[in-house]
């Protein structure tokens, strides 16, 4: 029914107000390329691509990445609002308008909006988290950072981003500026895996058990 369906989207729109970062916006004047700094492929990587141009013109690159940040927090604190998301029974307009109230509530900008309005019209916000990722590669390759993927075996402090900081850049090179994304996975025993781009460095323990049983034909 349509008032069940109206109640839901405002509480869903109150959800992502209350669950959003609320911080100053940090927008330094770093002289970032106009033109995308790399090439991303599929849907997502076309609006994400579509995004960063449009964003370029209206000078709007990091209040855009602020936006996606933001968000990207709220989506993944509220399963009823991705359920809302990528719903097919609720209609692409009435789904757009919830979005585009929620990122004014936000203090978004128009370019973050009107980003969202397309996917919602266009029926792909199941891409959204798609986009909002490749956005963020597109905004790393843009200030020459890298970004590092850390698979490790305890819950990683300041001290082990430290050492694994210190790892990647003897190999990249000391003035790269390393984004390290961290995720547990214990199955690796001790120690940790790294993923920067297409290289992959092991430091665990299970690799190197694994390493001792072929050695040892066991």
């Amino acid at each position: 029914p349509r008032g069940a369906a109206a109640v839901r989207t405002a509480m869903l729109r109150s959800s992502v107000c209350r669950l959003a970062p609320h911080g100053a916006r940090s927008l330094s004047a770093a002289a970032l390329p106009v033109q995308p700094p790399i090439a991303l492929f599929g849907v997502a990587g076309r609006y994400a691509t579509a995004l960063y141009t449009a964003a370029a013109k209206k000078n709007d690159l990091l209040a855009v990445e602020s936006d996606l940040k933001q968000f990207g927090q709220v989506l993944e604190n509220s399963p009823a609002l991705k359920a809302f998301s990528v719903d097919p029974g609720v209609p692409r307009n009435q789904k757009a308008k919830m979005f585009v109230d929620s990122l004014t509530a936000m203090n978004a900008c128009a370019t973050t909006k009107n980003a969202f309005s397309a996917l919602c019209e266009g029926g792909r916000m199941k891409e959204l988290p798609k986009v909002m990722g490749m956005y963020g590669e597109l905004m790393a390759a843009a200030k020459g950072e890298v970004t590092a993927v850390v698979n490790s075996a305890q819950e990683m402090d300041d001290a082990a981003k430290e050492q694994v900081d210190k790892i990647l850049k003897s190999v990249l090179g000391p003035t790269t500026k390393v984004n390290i994304e961290a995720k547990f996975n214990p199955g690796l025993i001790r120690g940790f895996t790294v993923e920067v781009g297409d290289k992959f460095l092991d430091y665990s323990l299970a690799t190197q058990l694994k390493k001792l049983v072929i050695l040892l034909g066991v």
